[in-house]
C-alpha cells in the first residue's frame, strides 16, 4: 500500500506536460501569513491573515483589508468567502465590497475554521463551537453538530471531509462516516485530534493529526473501511508542522513544512511494501531538503496550476516555478545532510 501511494506518479512523464512561461517573484506588501491562493478562469487571488490581493500584471494589489484575523478562504463564482475569527465575510470580486453572512445560533461572531466549495458547487462553513453548515438557497442549513471543528475540504469524488477534535467525519451522498482512534465499524485513524486536511494535486487527501499523518489515496481503495491507511508519525522531525503537499511527476511528494521544503522521493524499484498484517517496519527513507532562492522565504502554501507551474506562497511573497525550473531545482545536489524520513506505523 505504501508503495502504491508513491508509485502512481510514475505513470506521468515530464515530456507530456505543456510548457509554461516562467513568472517573476511577486513581493506582497505587509509580510502577512498566507491563508489561501485561489485561481479563477481569469484571476488569481491571494488571501493573507488580514488582506485580499488580486494579481494585476506583475504585482499583487491589495483590494481589501480587515481588522479581524482571516483563518480560511474559498472562491465561489464572483465572491470570495472568508472565514474569520468573528464570522463569515463575503467579498464581491468585482466591486470588492463586503458583507457579513450570519450563521444560525446564539453566537453572533463565531470563529470560522472551515470554508470550502463542494464538487456540486455548494458552499460549506465550519464554525468552532457550533458545527458545520451548508449554504443553499441563500440559507444556512446545519449538516453536522460536532462542536470542535478544525477544518474541512471537499474532494473530486463528491465527498465532504470535516476535521474535528474527536475524529474525522466524511459525507458521501446523504451518509456521514466517522473515522476515529477507536475504529468503530473498522473506520479507524491513529489519532482523534485531526488538525488539518490537505488535498494534493493527485487526488489524495492528507490527514494531519496531533500525533500522526495518514493519507486517503485517490482511487477505489479510499473508501474501504477494512484497509489500513498509509501512516507516518511525522515528516522530517517530531513536531514539524506540515502546511502543504503536492505531487511532482517523476520525482515524489513535495511538502511545505516549518523546516522548509522537503521532498519525499519516489521509492526505488523493488521497494518492499508495508504489510499491515505483520509487525514489519519499513526502513527509513531519506527526505531531501529543497533549497529555494532567498526571496522565496519559507513557503507555507503549495499549488499546481493547469500549466503544471508550482506556486509557492510565503510571508515574503509568491514564487512561481515552471515544470522545467522545478525539475532543475529538485535535481540539484543536496547541501548538508539529508533528513531521515519517518518509518511506516512507527515513531522515530
Amino acid at each position: 500500500m505504501i508503495r502504491s501511494l508513491f508509485s502512481a506518479l510514475l505513470l506521468l512523464s515530464w515530456s507530456t506536460l505543456l510548457p509554461a512561461k516562467p513568472r517573476p517573484h511577486y513581493a506582497v506588501p505587509g509580510n502577512e501569513k498566507p491563508v489561501a491562493l485561489l485561481h479563477s478562469a481569469k484571476s488569481t487571488y491571494l488571501v493573507t491573515a488580514h488582506s485580499v490581493f488580486r494579481l494585476e500584471g506583475h504585482e499583487f494589489v491589495r483590494k481589501q483589508q480587515f481588522n479581524q484575523l482571516i483563518q480560511c478562504a474559498a472562491l465561489a463564482d464572483t465572491a470570495l468567502w472568508l472565514g474569520t475569527r468573528t464570522g463569515v465575510q463575503n467579498v464581491n470580486t468585482v466591486s470588492f465590497k463586503t458583507h457579513t453572512l450570519r450563521l444560525p445560533g446564539t453566537d453572533a461572531a463565531p470563529s470560522i475554521t472551515a470554508v470550502f466549495r463542494d464538487a456540486r458547487g455548494a458552499m460549506w462553513v465550519g464554525a468552532n463551537g457550533q458545527g458545520v453548515f451548508r449554504w443553499a438557497n441563500n440559507v444556512f442549513t446545519q449538516e453536522l453538530h460536532t462542536p470542535a471543528i478544525n477544518g474541512g475540504v471537499a474532494t473530486a469524488d463528491s465527498s465532504v471531509w470535516i476535521a474535528t477534535s474527536i475524529g474525522l467525519s466524511r459525507k458521501q451522498g446523504t451518509e456521514w462516516t466517522r473515522y476515529n482512534e477507536e475504529g468503530v465499524a473498522n473506520h479507524e485513524i491513529p489519532d482523534n485530534i485531526v488538525e488539518k486536511l490537505l488535498p494534493d494535486n493527485a487526488g489524495n487527501l492528507w490527514v494531519i493529526m496531533s500525533d500522526a499523518i495518514c493519507v486517503f489515496e485517490n482511487g477505489g481503495q479510499r473508501g474501504a473501511a477494512e484497509e489500513e491507511l498509509p501512516t507516518v508519525k511525522f515528516i522530517g522531525r517530531p513536531g514539524n508542522e506540515v502546511t502543504g503537499v503536492v505531487a511532482v511527476s517523476g520525482a515524489g511528494r513535495l511538502f511545505a513544512t516549518a523546516q522548509g521544503l522537503l521532498l519525499l522521493p519516489n521509492e526505488p524499484a523493488g521497494f518492499a511494501s508495508f504489510t499491515p498484517s505483520t509487525d514489519k517496519v519499513e526502513p527509513k527513507r531519506l527526505l531531501r531538503p529543497v533549497t529555494l532562492p532567498t526571496n522565496a522565504g519559507n513557503p507555507m502554501l503549495l499549488e499546481v496550476d493547469k500549466q503544471q507551474r508550482l506556486w509557492l506562497a510565503s510571508e515574503s511573497g509568491i514564487t512561481v516555478l515552471t515544470n522545467a525550473e522545478l525539475r532543475h531545482l529538485l535535481a540539484a545536489p543536496v547541501t548538508g545532510k539529508a533528513l531521515a524520513g519517518p518509518s511506516a506505523r512507527s515513531a522515530n
